[in-house]
C-alpha cells in the first residue's frame, strides 16, 4: 500500500508527517483491499483542514474535516469518515446479495 502525505500553504514538521502516515497505515491494516491512501493537509489562517483519500481497485473514498486549531483532530476525523464509508460499502456488498436471495426464497414458497 502506498501512502502519500501533502500539505498546502505551509510546511509541516517531520513528527506530524509521521503521525499522518501512521494514521493512514491504520486504514490499510484495517482494510487490506485499499491500495493507496493520500492525506492532504491545508492551512488557511487559523483554520486547519484535512482530506483523506483511500483508493482501491475501482473506487475512491474521500473524507474531509476541518477544525479551528488542531490538525491532528482534523486528520483523525477525516480518517474516521473514510473508514465509515468503507465499512458501509463492504456491508452492502455482503448483506445485499444475501437479502435478495432470502427474498427470492420467500417469494418462491
Amino acid at each position: 500500500m502506498t501512502v502519500e502525505i501533502n500539505a498546502r500553504h505551509k510546511d509541516i514538521s517531520e513528527g506530524f508527517r509521521e503521525y499522518a502516515k501512521q494514521r493512514a497505515e491504520k486504514i490499510g491494516e484495517a482494510f487490506p483491499m485499499v491500495e493507496s491512501v493520500r492525506v492532504v493537509m491545508d492551512f488557511q489562517n487559523k483554520l486547519c483542514a484535512a482530506e483523506v483519500i483511500a483508493q482501491r481497485k475501482d473506487e475512491k473514498f474521500v473524507g474531509s474535516a476541518s477544525t479551528d486549531t488542531s490538525m491532528r483532530a482534523a486528520v483523525d476525523m477525516a480518517a474516521a469518515k473514510v473508514e465509515t464509508q468503507i465499512r458501509k460499502k463492504r456491508a452492502k456488498a455482503y448483506i445485499e446479495p444475501a437479502r435478495k436471495a432470502a427474498q427470492a426464497a420467500e417469494a418462491s414458497k
